[in-house]
């Protein structure tokens, strides 16, 4: 499973797993990734999007940041 590999990845290099969660009762959406019965609600993509774009966006702030001042901002911290 990639979640379990990812650790062994962030023993050598820092970094965040994530995953967003669907379910919508309304449109079908309720079994998971494995099952032949999946079904993607499509409503969530820009959220999801959104989300990783935000992300995207904290790690060029910061690393801009680390850069001038040689400090890293973490993400749990940050105020936006």
């Amino acid at each position: 499973m990639a979640g379990e590999d990812f650790a062994f990845y962030q023993q050598k290099i820092p970094g965040y797993y994530l995953g967003i969660g669907i379910r919508n009762e309304q449109v079908g959406s309720v079994h998971s990734v494995h099952s032949p019965y999946f079904f993607l609600d499509e409503n969530v993509l820009p959220i999801g999007s959104a989300v990783f774009a935000a992300l995207a966006e904290m790690y060029i702030q910061d690393h801009q940041n680390q850069t001038k001042s040689g400090q890293r901002r973490s993400l749990t911290t940050h105020g936006n």
